[in-house]
């Protein structure tokens, strides 16, 4: 009798500790391509969920003695459950997060694995010439913008909402940009590129952009939350894996398949 209860007590313990090595990580709920999105069938319906992250989180997982599981849940809720993990019990790690030093001491953030460079969109049609555009303040010359409603371009010092004509979203931007009914947009350079893997949408040859030097580029990340006991465990072992996979050019090389989809 002592002996049975002793290995059911041991049974209990190994599968604990099973579930206990899942990471369980919450990205955002809303598509983020080439990062986390889903993949569509010949109808359109979403199927896999596919992208950099995801891919990236595969093949770190597969080299350190942890399991994992992600969730795509509303953004807010995401970085609070990760926060508060000592307390909620829920995720212990979040993914595709933007670098910022508020942001970093609540957590330990991993090397960067993606960038967003800030660029002005323009249409050849408008502008056959190319735009002069070497410095922030040149782009007060421009009286009609385009815009995605809700999005704020106060790093672009463009505030005057009187300037703008907001879209719906960024596929309808573009194309009126396109259609000439303003001079310039400013987007992410990548984030443009990505949007085209989940729209029946490619931008035309006669859309071109210029990087904006003078805006800060946006890194993504990998967060551990510090309120986990196991913290700097987990924080290792995934940092290491990165590191390793962007010193021998695997990071590239994931990029760079979701890059040969728009080809």
């Amino acid at each position: 009798m002592s002996h049975h209860y002793f290995f059911c007590i041991i049974l209990l313990f190994h599968v604990g500790h099973l579930s206990a090595s899942i990471v369980k990580i919450c990205d955002d709920e809303i598509e983020f391509p080439p990062y986390t999105f889903f993949e569509r069938d010949s109808q359109g319906t979403k199927t896999n969920l596919v992208g950099v992250t995801h891919d990236l989180l595969k093949e770190i997982f597969n080299h350190i003695d942890l399991t994992y599981k992600v969730d795509l849940v509303p953004w807010k809720r995401c970085i609070f459950e990760v926060e508060k993990y000592d307390t909620r019990k829920t995720y212990e790690m979040f993914s595709t997060g933007s670098y910022f030093l508020k942001r970093a001491s609540k957590y330990y953030a991993t090397a960067a694995y993606g960038v967003v460079n800030q660029g002005i969109f323009y249409s050849t049609q408008q502008h056959p010439d190319g735009i002069n555009v070497n410095s922030i303040k040149d782009l007060q010359q421009f009286t009609q913008v385009c815009g995605v409603l809700g999005y704020s371009y106060r790093a672009y010092k463009l505030t005057d909402e009187s300037k703008f004509m907001r879209a719906p979203s960024i596929v309808a931007g573009l194309k009126m940009l396109g259609s000439n009914r303003c001079q310039i947009m400013p987007l992410g350079i990548e984030v443009a590129q990505g949007v085209q893997l989940i729209e029946q949408y490619r931008i035309p040859k006669t859309i071109k952009v210029i990087r904006i030097n003078a805006i800060k580029p946006t890194t993504f990340h990998l967060y551990i939350s510090k309120s986990s006991p196991r913290a700097f465990e987990i924080y290792t072992k995934v940092n290491q894996q990165l590191v390793r996979m962007i010193h021998t050019g695997e990071v590239d090389k994931i990029h760079q398949k979701y890059a040969d989809l728009l080809n």
